[in-house]
């Protein structure tokens, strides 16, 4: 796996975004994403669509080696974990959950999550919220508005559309920052990308692809 990491100040505070789609707050010592979609590959082939099975594996396998590379006290999913119905990929977190008891897996509820708390902690999530707070950042789903305070969130799936020199255009997955927000990108690679997205005319663009992540002023 190649790590690439880019540092953000953020509600004054360090945090590190990297190209494999999650961040790290080093003060915390957690580890923060979304939009895994647990169960999403499965429900496409369920209805006919040939995605391969392998998806959701490679997703995993690169959250384990996460895991293994911050050593994190605290693991946090902003929201779509489970995208659909009971299904084998759930099976496949909670063996991955097992393999790491000491850290603590915190759940903020999204859109997809309609799994009850029960079954949830059945999968290995130690606490399920609408909203967490880890001063001086709060963590939604979805996008939050309120003045003074600092949210991380996900749901959006943010990407950019870059014209190269060729004329062609490169659509990249990017974190999204302003001075009160952080967008998060999905963890999933089986994800759409809205490259329509703007917060304002102050807002940064992390763009990254396998190899690298940069900073994007306009695109």
């Amino acid at each position: 796996m190649n790590t690439q990491e880019i540092e953000i100040v953020f509600a004054n505070e360090k945090l590190t975004l990297n190209n494999q789609r999650c961040l790290f707050w080093k003060r915390k010592i957690m580890l923060v994403l979304s939009d895994l979609h647990l169960g999403k590959a499965a429900h496409f082939r369920k209805s006919g669509i040939a995605i391969p099975k392998l998806v959701t594996v490679d997703d995993l396998n690169r959250l384990e080696n996460l895991l293994i590379h911050y050593s994190p006290e605290e693991l946090v999913i902003v929201g779509d974990l489970v995208h659909a119905e009971t299904n084998k990929e759930i099976n496949l977190f909670n063996i991955l959950a097992s393999k790491f008891p000491t850290i603590r897996i915190v759940l903020v509820r999204g859109n997809h999550d309609r799994f009850s708390n029960e079954q949830l902690v059945a999968m290995g999530i130690n606490e399920v919220l609408n909203v967490f707070q880890a001063d001086p950042i709060s963590f939604s789903h979805n996008f939050v508005t309120e003045l003074d305070s600092h949210w991380i969130v996900g749901h959006i799936h943010p990407g950019v559309r870059i014209e190269m020199p060729t004329k062609r255009f490169m659509r990249l997955p990017c974190f999204v920052v302003t001075d009160t927000h952080i967008v998060l990108p999905a963890f999933s690679r089986f994800t759409g990308l809205d490259t329509q997205y703007n917060m304002s005319k102050k807002a940064k663009y992390f763009a990254f692809d396998e190899k690298t992540i940069f900073k994007i002023e306009h695109f």
